[in-house]
C-alpha cells in the first residue's frame, strides 16, 4: 500500500485553499528566514557579487590614468646617437604642450648632424624665422613612460583625443542608467534569480570584452555592459535579502551588504598596486567574476516573489526541501468571472473606446508624471529634489575619481575612499533617529560643502591636508546619498512617489555622467576646480533643504531605518515601492 502511494503521488495530493497555502508558505518562510543555512546562503550568495561591483567604482582611476610622462617619438631621430632628453629638447624645446606638439623642423636633415650642431642650427633658424608648431601625429607618434600601466597608450587617448579617455567612465554610468530600470522591470516580471543571472552574464561578457578588446569601441561596450550588470546584480541581490530574511538579521545584513561595496574598492587598490599592467589588472578583476556562475547555480528564486506569482509548488520545494503534496482547490467559477469582469472594468479608460489618445495617456502612463508638475507646491518640491539628487551624485563620483587632480597616490586614495565609505553608512542611522530628515540632510550637505571648499584654503603643496578635507567631504556626501533618497521618498504621496523617485534617479544619473568630465576636463584647467564646483553646489543644496518640510518620520525604529538607509547606500537612488514593505527601496554608484 505504501509503495503504491509513492508510485502514484498525484492520487495522494491533499486539497488546500489558496489562502491556506499562502499562510503555510509564509509561516515557513518566517521560520527559515529567522536563521540557519537558508539565511546564510542568501547572505553570502548576495554579498559576494556586490564586492565585484565595488571593483568598477574606481577602476577607471587605475586603468585609465594619464601616463606619468609623454613625448613625441620622431622616427627620423631614432638613428642618431642623441639621448631622449636631447631629442625632446630639439623637438619640444620652449613648448608647453606635454608632448602633443613639436616644432616643424626637417628632422631628417637634422638627424645627419651631431646634437650640438643641430642645437646651434635650430637656435639660429628660430631667430630668423620661428618654425610652426604642429601636432606630434604629423611628424611621429606619441610615446609614454610605463605605457603598459594604462589603456591610454593602447589607443593614444591623449592630446586631441583626451576627451575619449573620459568616455570609459561615462560608459559605466550610462550602463548603470540603462540597467537600473531595465533590470528592475525584469526582476519584478521574471523573477529575482532571472534578473541576477542575466546581470551575471553581462558582467562576465563585459569583463572579457574589457580585458581582451583590440578596439576602443569594443572596450567601451564592455564597460557599458559592466555598468548595466552592476545594476542587474545589485538590485535583485539586495531584494533577496530584504524579502526573505527576518527583521532581526535583515538590519545588520543590509549594512553588511552595503559595506561590501567599499570593500571591493579596497581590494581593487591592493590588486592594482600588485599588478601594474592594465590588461593584467583587468584580467585579475575578471577572473573572480567567473564565480558568478556558481552563484547562479546555487541561488534559488526568491520565495516571496514566487508566492506573489502563485508558484506554490516551487516555493514549497525550496522551503520544505521536498516536493509539495498539496493541490490548490479551484475557485468558484462565478466568483472568478465576476472578479475578472470587475478587473476588466477597472482597467478600461473612463471615456470608453471613443476617448482620444491624449486622454488615454493623461489618464494612463503620464498621469503620475503630470501630477508632479500640476500642483505648484509639488512642483517646487520636485525641482528641489532634482537638484539635490544631481548634486549628490555628481559630488559622490567626483570625490571617487579625483585622485590625479589632488596629486596623491591613486592606490592610497582609493583605499582611503573605501575606508571612509564604510562608517558613512552608519552615521545617518543614528542622526535620523534624533534629528529627523530635514535637519540631517541639511547638516550633511553643509558638512560636505564646507569640507570641499576648505581644500581651497590649503596650500597646493600640503597634500596630506588636501586629501584629509577631501575625505571629510567624501564621508559627508556618502552619508548624504543614503539620506536624500529616504527623505525624498517621504516627501511625496504614495500615488506619485514612484514617479518622483524615478525622475529623480534620472537626474542622479545626469550627475554621475557629468562627473568624469568635471574631473578630467575642468580638473586639467585647475586642480581645485572639481572640488570647488561640488562644494558650492552642495552648499546651495543644503540651503534649499530649508525650503522643504519635515516629514515627521524621523523617529522610527532603528532597525527599520538601518534597512532603509542601507538600501540606498551602495548605489544611486531608484524608485521606492513603499506599498510593498517586503521589497527594498531601490536606490542610482554609478
Amino acid at each position: 500500500m505504501t509503495k503504491s502511494k509513492d508510485d502514484n503521488p498525484e492520487k495522494t495530493r491533499e486539497h488546500i485553499s489558496e489562502e491556506s497555502m499562502k499562510d503555510l508558505l509564509t509561516k515557513q518562510l518566517d521560520i527559515v528566514g529567522s536563521g540557519g543555512a537558508f539565511v546564510w546562503a542568501i547572505f553570502f550568495l548576495c554579498v559576494t557579487p556586490n564586492i565585484l561591483n565595488g571593483f568598477h567604482v574606481s577602476s577607471y582611476t587605475l586603468l585609465g590614468h594619464l601616463p606619468e610622462d609623454q613625448w613625441c617619438g620622431l622616427p627620423d631621430l631614432y638613428a642618431t646617437n642623441w639621448t631622449l632628453a636631447q631629442r625632446r629638447h630639439i623637438a619640444e624645446g620652449g613648448l608647453n604642450s606635454g608632448g602633443c606638439t613639436v616644432w616643424d623642423w626637417n628632422y631628417k636633415h637634422l638627424s645627419q648632424m651631431s646634437y650640438e650642431t643641430a642645437l646651434n642650427y635650430t637656435s639660429h633658424m628660430s631667430e630668423i624665422n620661428r618654425p610652426a608648431e604642429v601636432s606630434c601625429k604629423v611628424k611621429g607618434s606619441y610615446e609614454y613612460a610605463d605605457p603598459e600601466s594604462t589603456f591610454v597608450s593602447d589607443w593614444d587617448l591623449t592630446c586631441e583625443k583626451s576627451i575619449q579617455r573620459t568616455s570609459a567612465q561615462v560608459s559605466i554610468s550610462l550602463g548603470k542608467f540603462c540597467g537600473s530600470f531595465s533590470f528592475g522591470i525584469l526582476a519584478d516580471k521574471f523573477g529575482r534569480k532571472t534578473s541576477f543571472t542575466l546581470g551575471a552574464a553581462f558582467f562576465v561578457v563585459g569583463s572579457f570584452f574589457c580585458t581582451f578588446s583590440p578596439w576602443y569601441s569594443l572596450f567601451l561596450a564592455g564597460r557599458f555592459a559592466l555598468g548595466a550588470a552592476s545594476s542587474g546584480l545589485f538590485y535583485p541581490a539586495f531584494t533577496m535579502i530584504v524579502e526573505n530574511v527576518c527583521l532581526k538579521h535583515r538590519s545588520w545584513m543590509s549594512i553588511a551588504f552595503s559595506a561590501s561595496y567599499p570593500i571591493g574598492m579596497i581590494i581593487l587598490a591592493i590588486i592594482g598596486y600588485l599588478i601594474q599592467p592594465w590588461r593584467h589588472l583587468q584580467l585579475a578583476l575578471t577572473i573572480p567574476s567567473l564565480l558568478l556562475i556558481l552563484n547562479c547555480y546555487l541561488m534559488n528564486e526568491s520565495p516571496r516573489w514566487l508566492i506573489t506569482n502563485q508558484r506554490y509548488d516551487r516555493v514549497y520545494k525550496i522551503l520544505f526541501k521536498q516536493p509539495s503534496h498539496y493541490e490548490i482547490q479551484p475557485t468558484v467559477a462565478v466568483t472568478a468571472s465576476s472578479d475578472l469582469l470587475t478587473d476588466k472594468k477597472s482597467l478600461e479608460p473612463e471615456g470608453g473606446s471613443s476617448s482620444s489618445l491624449l486622454e488615454k495617456l493623461k489618464n494612463g502612463p503620464l498621469k503620475s508624471i503630470i501630477e508632479l508638475f500640476a500642483n505648484p507646491n509639488v512642483r517646487k518640491l520636485i525641482f528641489t529634489s532634482y537638484f539635490m539628487f544631481c548634486v549628490t551624485s555628481l559630488s559622490y563620483y567626483v570625490t571617487a575619481l579625483n585622485a590625479a587632480n589632488l596629486s596623491v597616490s591613486r592606490y592610497l586614495y582609493i583605499v582611503a575612499t573605501g575606508l571612509v565609505d564604510i562608517p558613512s553608512y552608519l552615521v545617518p542611522v543614528v542622526m535620523l533617529r534624533f534629528t529627523g530628515r530635514r535637519i540631517t540632510t541639511m547638516f550633511l550637505f553643509l558638512w560636505t560643502g564646507v569640507s570641499l571648499l576648505l581644500v581651497l584654503a590649503v596650500p597646493a603643496g600640503s597634500t596630506t591636508w588636501i586629501v584629509a578635507f577631501a575625505m571629510l567631504g567624501r564621508f559627508g556626501i556618502s552619508a548624504t546619498y543614503s539620506v536624500v533618497t529616504l527623505y525624498t521618498a517621504e516627501l511625496y504621496p504614495t500615488q506619485i512617489r514612484n514617479s518622483a523617485l524615478g525622475t529623480c534617479s534620472t537626474f542622479a544619473h545626469v550627475g554621475s555622467i557629468s562627473a568624469p568630465y568635471v574631473v578630467d576636463v575642468l580638473g586639467a584647467l585647475g586642480w581645485y576646480i572639481p572640488t570647488t564646483i561640488c562644494g558650492c553646489c552642495v552648499l546651495v543644496a543644503g540651503l534649499l533643504t530649508l525650503t522643504l518640510p519635515e516629514t515627521g518620520m524621523g523617529t522610527g525604529k532603528l532597525s527599520e531605518q538601518i534597512e532603509r538607509v542601507a538600501a540606498t547606500a551602495a548605489d544611486a537612488p531608484q524608485p521606492e515601492k513603499s506599498e510593498k514593505p517586503e521589497k527594498p527601496e531601490k536606490p542610482e554608484k554609478q
